[in-house]
This record gives structure tokens, C-alpha cells and sequence, in this order.
């Protein structure tokens, strides 16, 4: 009687049982912004992780719908003003007409670090374009939402924190009140997102 050898009589080996995958781990918690935080980089301070404000938990970029979500609960806690009008051009303008602005130029000499300076004018002449070439030293932060709205719609790319900052420094540059209440509502509008953003 001779032993057979594995699989020489016909027979399959017993097929393993399939193992379950163990679940994906949650993304680690996203690290937010605190309010005190918030308030001083409307005083000028650098605080790249307020771009997770506009971020999915995944850290992908916000979509359309839920952008449009947080202007609907910043609207009815009325943080901005009713009066306000939204610009419905966009027609095509010249960049000669950007770089030829009063606050283009401030802006260049404001910022000593040139890589800086390119990425910011960068992200305020995409929002510029949206405005129709509304003067930045005129936008309001309705206008600035508006502004994102549509580079959001046109799948734009743009940098969130680089537009905000520039932005915010467009207005920290004015003498007029005008800047300061901007920046004021810029910071009642970021706080409320804040409080509204799921880690």
C-alpha cells in the first residue's frame, strides 16, 4: 500500500475561509482653528489651518452645495448686512487693469516675501475677475463670499487661506472705517463656521 501524495487522489484541500478586512480607520481628528486664533489673524497674524474651515473632514475641498449650506446658516443668523447687492457681470477683463490697481501695488510693497506676494495677488485676481473688476478696497464680505462662490461653481482653482488673508489685508490696509468693519464681520462669519464645522 503505497501513501498517496497530496492532491494525487482527486481530492481538493479544503479552501480557506475568506478573512473579513478590518475596517479603514477614521482620518485622524483635523485640527481646527480657535477663536482666539481666528481673531488674531484678523489682526494680521499667519493661520494656515483656517483653510479647514472650507474643507470636507477628509480634507478634500469643500463642494459647491455645501458651501452654499454655509452661506445659508451665516444669512439667517444675519451676520451680513442686508443691503448689500451681488455683481452679476463677468465679463472678460484685462490683467493690465489688475496690476494697475492702487491696492495691487500696496500689496507688493506690503509683502517682503516675494513668493508670498505672487501667491496672494494670484488668488486676489481670480476673486477680482469674478467681481468684474470691482476694486478690492470697495468689496464687502458678502462680495468676498460671492467671489468664492463662483471660483468654487467654475471648479477654479484657488487657495482659500492665501484669498482670505489677502483680503482681510486689503481691508487692514484702509484708513476709512469701512476696513475695520469688514474685518469685523470677516471674523463673526469665520467664528460662526467655526462653531458650525464637525471635526
Amino acid at each position: 500500500m503505497t501513501d498517496d501524495a497530496p492532491g494525487e487522489t482527486g481530492e481538493t484541500p479544503e479552501a480557506e475561509a475568506p478573512k473579513t478586512k478590518p475596517k479603514p480607520a477614521p482620518p485622524p481628528a483635523r485640527e481646527l482653528p480657535q477663536i482666539e486664533a481666528i481673531a488674531a489673524w484678523v489682526e494680521g497674524g499667519e493661520l494656515p489651518v483656517l483653510a479647514e474651515l472650507f474643507k470636507l473632514p477628509t480634507g478634500a475641498p469643500l463642494p459647491l452645495a455645501k458651501f452654499d449650506a454655509l452661506g445659508m446658516q451665516i444669512k439667517k443668523e444675519e451676520l451680513l448686512p442686508q443691503h448689500w447687492q451681488v455683481i452679476s457681470d463677468r465679463a472678460a477683463l484685462d490683467d493690465s487693469l489688475f496690476e494697475g490697481l492702487a491696492e495691487t501695488g500696496r500689496l507688493r510693497v506690503g509683502y517682503r516675501d516675494e513668493e508670498l506676494s505672487r501667491r496672494r495677488l494670484h488668488n486676489l485676481k481670480l476673486a477680482w475677475r469674478e467681481l468684474a473688476g470691482k476694486q478690492p478696497s470697495l468689496w464687502s464680505v458678502p462680495d468676498l463670499l460671492v467671489a468664492m462662490r463662483r471660483l468654487y461653481e467654475r471648479k477654479t482653482e484657488f487657495d482659500v487661506y492665501e484669498l482670505l488673508s489677502v483680503v482681510r489685508d486689503v481691508w487692514r490696509g484702509m484708513t476709512l472705517p469701512f476696513g475695520r468693519e469688514q474685518l469685523e464681520i470677516l471674523w463673526a462669519c469665520l467664528a460662526f463656521i467655526r462653531e458650525k464645522t464637525k471635526k
